[in-house]
């Protein structure tokens, strides 16, 4: 056969990161896609080659398509899933969200140190260029700054904020780099403008990814991840740490107060592979194997569809 391969992803509402992991696979795999609520009742019959549930609401309907008689399609799952967890074909878990020793560990589970990223180098590129074209970069190195926000984990309010702007401005005028930041959905209101006026001048970037205007949030963070020769990265998103850490980057974690256990195994693994050093208001670079485990599940779903990823988009 030599069809397009065909891909379903089943997105629990509300959360974009899930469906952004589902869209980085598929992405991976070449695959034509399209988005399905979770909360759609009764499942629709896909037409579908492989099926990606992202998020704990997809894989009630997600399991109804597993276990159709007959053929179906591949039915991965991007959750860990403790019952029945073989009605699937699949399995994607984060090797820090749910140790292997917890886990009765079944045969279909992939587990990966890193989040799926859809960090293709085409995209960046192309968004790169478009944001270079609308904005006057300062000098070289350039230090990508990603910021997240409060959680039930971290705490990120104003004194935190005012710190992170002061040792950010510490940073750049001991190293004399330029300075990408970009918030996110999850910021505070207001970060960005305080950030802007402590860092002060022309010479950095700061945008604010909950204000309106041209410039599109996904596009400039896609932007930032070419641009920047190194990254300083909130602790609290596990995305971002992913995002750069696909890149190859050297990151610098800045740490917010709070945590859980579970992160900070996700911190151990991206120290021990080279990735992660802790923010100190130092400057070195250093290389890693880039951590693509968007790749890496894909790759998991090619073998059981019998291509490669080299021949992806065809079955």
């Amino acid at each position: 056969m030599n069809q397009p391969v065909w891909c379903t992803i089943i997105s629990s509402e509300g959360k974009i990161g899930h469906a952004r992991q589902a869209e980085a696979i598929a992405a991976r795999l070449a695959a034509v896609t399209r988005i399905v609520p979770a909360l759609q009742r009764p499942a629709p019959d896909y037409d579908a080659d492989i099926v990606l549930a992202a998020g704990r609401q997809s894989i009630a309907p997600a399991r109804l398509i597993a276990r159709r008689e007959g053929p179906r399609p591949l039915v991965a799952v991007l959750q860990p899933v403790l019952w029945r967890p073989h009605d699937f074909d699949l399995i994607w878990s984060p090797a820090h969200d749910r140790p292997t020793r917890l886990l009765p560990r079944p045969r279909n589970l992939v587990q990966t140190l890193t989040a799926p990223a859809n960090t293709d180098p085409a995209v960046l590129v192309a968004a790169a260029e478009k944001l270079s074209a609308a904005v006057d970069f300062g000098p070289q190195p350039r230090i990508g700054v990603m910021i997240g926000g409060p959680s039930a984990a971290h705490r990120f309010a104003g004194p935190e904020i005012d710190e992170l702007a002061a040792r950010l401005a510490a940073f750049a005028a001991l190293h004399g780099v330029t300075l990408l930041v970009s918030t996110s959905r999850r910021t505070p209101r207001g970060t960005a403008q305080r950030i802007a006026a402590r860092l002060g001048g022309e010479q950095h970037f700061v945008f604010d990814a909950a204000a309106p205007g041209p410039l599109e949030p996904a596009a400039v963070y896609a932007a930032i991840l070419h641009l920047g020769d190194a990254f300083i990265v909130t602790n609290d998103s596990v995305a971002m740490l992913s995002e750069t850490a696909a890149t190859g980057k050297p990151i610098y974690g800045w740490r917010l107060p709070g945590g859980k256990g579970k992160f900070e195994r996700l911190y151990r693994g991206l120290e021990a592979h080279g990735a992660l050093r802790w923010f100190d208001g130092g400057f070195t670079r250093w290389q890693y194997p880039p951590l693509d485990a968007a790749s890496e599940v894909a790759e998991a779903i090619a073998a059981r569809l019998g291509f490669t990823l080299e021949t992806a988009g065809r079955i």
